[in-house]
């Protein structure tokens, strides 16, 4: 395999521009795909508890009968609402991972002068000392799927 030229300036400021990117928005996805399992899992908590409310009162007890239905509608567009965000989520991940992908392709491992490095903006300057070794960059798990029983957005 042919080794690839240097970076001319303008090609190393759009590989600062990716670095700058993954460093802000890898943290930020991650905390929200966090967010979105502790969320799911409330949500699977109260489905579970309604279930065993629902099983467990008395047939004849409509005002009970009324407030789990109502309960229950709340849960449910939570969870679609839960859902719509993980769909957004997914999508920002996946534009994520292209961004690290061209990293990869187009930045990582190339050289460059020290001039034209020089000629990048100090936070640039900055992002491209810093690096992605630090970095995790967010994958798309396979377990990140819609919560069952509510319509998918």
């Amino acid at each position: 395999m042919a080794a690839k030229p240097p970076l001319n300036t303008a090609e190393l400021s759009a590989c600062a521009d990716r670095v700058q990117h993954l460093r802000t928005q890898s943290p930020l996805l991650l905390q929200r795909h966090a967010d979105h399992d502790a969320r799911r899992d409330a949500i699977l908590a109260r489905r579970r508890a309604l279930d065993n409310q629902s099983m467990t009162r008395r047939k004849d007890d409509l005002e009970a009968g009324l407030e789990i239905r109502r309960q229950r509608n709340a849960l449910n567009a939570d969870a679609l609402a839960l859902n719509r965000e993980i769909q957004a989520l997914r999508t920002a991940i996946a534009r994520n991972s292209e961004v690290r992908d061209a990293y990869d392709a187009e930045c990582a491992r190339r050289p460059y002068s020290r001039n034209d490095f020089n000629r990048l903006p100090q936070p640039q300057q900055d992002a491209m000392r810093a690096g992605l070794a630090d970095i995790q960059v967010p994958k798309l798990p396979p377990n990140m799927k819609p919560l069952p029983g509510v319509d998918a957005p």
